[in-house]
């Protein structure tokens, strides 16, 4: 992992608010491997530049 801006870690709380999903939708991507997680047990977070890449990918499929 590079460097990242702090403004972009996001908790899960708030991962799940910028994707518009339930928490147990989240926890399925991950673990999935569709959103890298960071960190370990109770520090875990996530970056706001994978979830709109996951985002963006999400449209592409959509499109075709």
């Amino acid at each position: 992992m590079g460097l990242y801006d702090l403004a972009d870690r996001l908790n899960w709380q708030q991962a799940c608010t910028f994707l518009g999903i339930k928490r147990s939708a989240f926890f399925k991507l991950v673990k999935q491997g569709k959103v890298p997680a960071y960190g370990l047990a109770r520090n875990r977070f996530y970056l706001k530049s994978d979830l709109q890449a996951y985002l963006e990918q999400k449209m592409k499929e959509k499109a075709n």
